[in-house]
């Protein structure tokens, strides 16, 4: 049976001379492995489809434990992202991201819009990469069902969260007294944690115009790592970005 879907590739694993597997992020399987017979040959039909970031509509059949690709629509291999080491890094790094954690044949539509969304920002737009790659960390992680607590305390519920805490351990918010009753916890900008509650209901395109300080970004960059160390299976320190 064949199935034509949206993907992207996440990554590209030799098979042999001529074949690659290909690790993709569909939209109607989820992840998926799919060997794309002669992909390593100079003429392949398959070529374009197969490099890390390419997004096409695939056509798949599986023959024993392993889909194969019959064909591919290649919508885009946002091949701009490849000019600079920088941008190479960002995208690199959601790409490894979305790997770890989107789970085999699990789809999650939310989370293949942010990718693409992002992929888009890295290869055409001039906004702050820094910036977006916290969005996407962000909404990951709430499309990921591991939103950070930031409209009330984690521990007892309350909605009385002046000072600005938050727990070392998870990235989400504390009140005061938690904190006094010995919970661990440290101090952030206000401002961060009200970025992050905008990040979190404000649409992506929207998101990504706001003009913001590198300090407020840096901040927002130790929190979301607390998140992801605390919340993600395969979150490497060394693809931190």
């Amino acid at each position: 049976m064949f199935i034509e879907t949206d993907a992207v590739v996440l990554k590209n694993i030799r098979y042999s001379d001529t074949d690659s597997i290909l690790i993709l992020f569909t939209k109607k399987l989820g992840k998926v492995s799919a060997v794309a017979k002669g992909s390593r040959r100079s003429n392949s039909k398959l070529l374009a489809c197969s490099q890390p970031f390419a997004y096409g509509s695939f056509m798949l059949y599986k023959s024993s434990s392993m889909f194969n690709i019959s064909q591919c629509d290649v919508k885009d291999t946002f091949f701009d992202i490849s000019k600079d080491l920088k941008t190479l890094s960002y995208a690199s790094y959601v790409l490894t991201l979305t790997k770890n954690a989107v789970m085999e044949n699990q789809t999650n539509n939310r989370l293949f819009a942010l990718l693409l969304k992002t992929l888009y920002c890295y290869a055409y737009k001039e906004y702050d990469f820094e910036y977006v790659t916290r969005i996407f960390e962000l909404k990951y992680l709430d499309y990921s069902g591991y939103r950070p607590e930031v409209t009330k305390c984690v521990c007892c519920g309350s909605e009385e969260l002046a000072g600005s805490l938050i727990q070392p351990e998870n990235g989400s918010c504390i009140c005061g007294a938690c904190a006094r009753d010995g919970q661990p916890h440290i101090r952030i900008d206000p401002t961060t944690l009200e970025l992050m509650r905008y990040i979190i209901v404000t649409d992506f395109n929207v998101c990504v115009k706001a003009k913001v300080s590198p300090f407020i970004v840096g901040q927002l960059k130790k929190v979301l790592r607390l998140c992801l160390r605390a919340n993600i299976d395969g979150y490497e320190e060394q693809i931190t970005y």
